[in-house]
């Protein structure tokens, strides 16, 4: 068994020629560039979710044809020393006017285009990124599972799209068969003990991933897994049963994402206290629901929730206060990966490569002595350092 860290979110912003999937991505996020990146940050396996996009899925089968892409036997691709697994994301209706995002991951290119023929007929938008399903929930999970793949729950608790956050309160309001959804995604202002508050998500295995918009939020957040291989049939296997070969989930500071607390757009209102906050308790309005509260207040848990992996706050280096581009640059070139400069990399490595001030920065890190400005209505938290007699 093998320690393997994959981010299995990423999304495409143009084709290799120049066609837009993903309109709010960066151009700068091509196929190339994410195997780049993924290499830098220290990945070695890593999940697009625009595999069925029709621009996307014409330039994959290029790149198996010219073999920069090689198949591996038990399902995936190796380009170089990253894994590929293909994904599609979608957006499926679940009523009064809302909907919420999914990822199925396939084992194979053919796999992928069986899967299309299925879907297209009911898609808005084929060439472009998460696309819009004009499908049930049951259909579009039945299409998933009969091409041989693994559904997801997107950033589930989310208010924009997750299915916890905007839509259910349970799997079951919209699948017959809830259970067939094998992993959903913490998201960026969740984490595992909130999750846990929700009984209906005890089966499931938890998952982070970074949802990439550009090259630089690629690993932000990921999953280590314990895996004999690294293939899509040792990966599905390791989301059996609440994810039995999840070894750690390395996710940021809920309170580090966009939507951690409900707030209120007109007093410009950040909630808080211990109670979840819907309505602007200055103008009454209702606010942006927060990740949190929105938990909060369809938490169900009352006795024993099943054990899962640890949750390791993760913290992006290029976030940590006194990391500009020109350190990060040097760190990477003197040192290693990101993930190496995080976790392993002795600090007077990183000293000798970039300052004591930096090694100080990444010390504090590791030892957890930092606090949180919690973030909110789309807009991120910050990191900041506490102030302790021992600094």
């Amino acid at each position: 068994m093998a320690l393997v860290y994959g981010d299995l979110h990423i999304h495409i912003g143009r084709t290799k020629e120049g066609k837009a999937v993903k309109i709010t991505a960066s151009p700068a996020l091509t196929l190339e560039n994410i195997i780049r990146a993924a290499e830098q940050k220290g990945l070695r396996l890593v999940g697009i979710v625009d595999a069925a996009c029709r621009g996307v899925l014409e330039e994959l089968w290029a790149l198996a044809n010219t073999q920069i892409l090689q198949p591996i036997p038990d399902g995936g691709y190796r380009w170089g020393k990253v894994t590929i697994f293909l994904g599609s994301e979608v957006e499926i209706a679940c009523g009064q006017g809302r909907a919420a995002h999914f990822l199925g991951f396939f084992p194979s290119l053919q796999a992928v285009q069986e899967y299309t023929s299925l879907i297209w007929p009911a898609v808005t938008n084929s060439h472009l990124s998460t696309q819009r399903l004009k499908m049930d929930a049951d259909s579009w999970l039945q299409a998933v599972l009969t091409c041989g793949g693994v559904a997801v729950a997107a950033h589930a608790f989310t208010p924009h799209k997750g299915v916890y956050g905007s839509c259910v309160r349970r799997l079951g309001e919209m699948f017959r068969n809830p259970e067939l959804i094998v992993g959903l995604e913490l998201g960026l202002s969740a984490d595992t003990s909130m999750a846990l508050g929700i009984s209906d998500t005890h089966r499931q295995a938890y998952l982070a991933n970074s949802d990439a918009h550009s090259p630089g939020t690629i690993a932000r957040e990921f999953t280590a897994y314990d895996l004999p291989n690294i293939s899509f049939r040792a990966w599905r296997d390791a989301l059996m049963n609440g994810g039995k070969g999840v070894a750690a989930v390395h996710g940021m500071d809920p309170r580090l994402g966009k939507y951690y607390r409900s707030f209120c757009s007109h007093c410009m209102l950040l909630a808080a206290g211990d109670d979840a906050v819907l309505a602007c308790p200055q103008c009454g309005r209702k606010m942006i629901t927060g990740v949190w509260d929105r938990v909060r207040e369809i938490a169900d848990c009352r006795g024993q929730a099943p054990r899962k992996p640890p949750y390791q706050v993760h913290i992006p280096l290029a976030m940590l206060p006194g990391v500009g581009p020109i350190t990060y640059g040097k760190l990477l070139r003197e040192v290693g990966t990101e993930l190496e400069i995080l976790y392993h990399a002795s600090l007077d490595e990183i000293s000798r490569a970039a300052g004591e001030q930096t090694a100080s920065c990444i010390r504090k890190f590791r030892e957890g002595r930092f606090h949180i400005q919690p973030g909110g209505g789309g807009r991120y938290g910050k990191v900041t350092w506490k102030v302790t007699q021992t600094q």
